[in-house]
C-alpha cells in the first residue's frame, strides 16, 4: 500500500466521523426534573393506598355501627389459630356493664359459649395472626357484637382504635378521612409530575 493510499483511507474515515449525524448529540439525563417527578408519585401512591386501606376498614366496621360494644384487653398469651398454622392472641378483659349483655351467649373463642353477666371479668381470643408474642399488640381494642343471635370478638385493633364505640358518625368520619386521603394523593402526583415537566422545560 503506497503512502497516498493510506492517507486517503485516513482522510476518508476522518471525513466520515465529522459528517456523522452534525448537530445531534446525547442530550444528559435530567436528574433533578426526573427525581421530583418519581417522588411525587411514590408520595401520591402512598397516600392513595392509605385512603384505600381506610375505606376498607370503613366498610368493614359499617355493619356494626351502632349495634356493639367496645373492651379493653390485656395480652395474656397466644393460641392455635383455628383455620392457619399461626397463631392468635389471648386477651383479658370485662364485658360491658350493660344487661343487654346478658340477653345472648358469648362466645369467647376459647370455650362453648355462655350467657354472661354484666361487667364480667372474661378472657377471648383475639383476631389478629402473627407467629410470635412481639406480633401482637400488649393491649388491645376488641369489638364486640351479636352475630347469629351469639356475643362475639368480631374485631380486635391496637387499644384507642375504635374509640368509645363504633356509630354511624364513626364510619362517616373514617369515609371522609379515606377520601381526603384519596384526593391528596392524585394531588401530589400530578403536582409532582407538573413541577417536574417545569424543571426540565427551564433547564433546556
Amino acid at each position: 500500500m503506497t503512502e497516498e493510499t493510506t492517507d486517503r483511507q485516513e482522510t476518508f474515515f476522518a471525513f466520515d466521523d465529522d459528517e456523522r449525524e452534525p448537530g445531534r448529540s446525547r442530550r444528559p439525563i435530567a436528574w433533578k426534573p426526573t427525581a421530583v417527578g418519581l417522588l411525587g408519585l411514590l408520595l401520591g401512591l402512598v397516600l392513595a393506598v392509605s385512603g384505600a386501606l381506610a375505606w376498607d376498614d370503613s366498610r368493614k366496621l359499617a355493619d356494626y355501627a351502632d349495634r356493639s360494644w367496645v373492651i379493653t384487653g390485656t395480652y395474656q398469651d397466644m393460641t392455635n389459630d383455628l383455620q392457619t398454622k399461626t397463631y392468635n392472641p389471648i386477651y383479658r378483659g370485662a364485658l360491658p356493664a350493660d344487661e343487654a349483655i346478658t340477653a345472648q351467649p358469648f362466645d369467647s373463642g376459647l370455650a362453648d359459649p355462655r350467657v354472661p353477666e354484666a361487667g364480667e371479668e372474661i378472657v377471648f381470643r383475639g383476631t389478629q395472626t402473627g407467629e410470635r408474642e412481639g406480633h401482637f399488640h400488649q393491649e388491645a381494642d376488641a369489638l364486640l357484637a351479636v352475630e347469629d343471635g351469639t356475643l362475639q370478638v368480631v374485631e380486635t385493633a391496637e387499644a384507642g382504635e375504635f374509640g368509645d364505640g363504633i356509630t354511624a358518625g364513626t364510619i362517616t368520619g373514617q369515609r371522609v378521612r379515606a377520601a381526603l386521603l384519596l384526593l391528596a394523593g392524585l394531588g401530589v402526583a400530578v403536582a409532582g409530575v407538573w413541577y417536574a415537566r417545569r424543571l426540565y422545560s427551564a433547564g433546556h
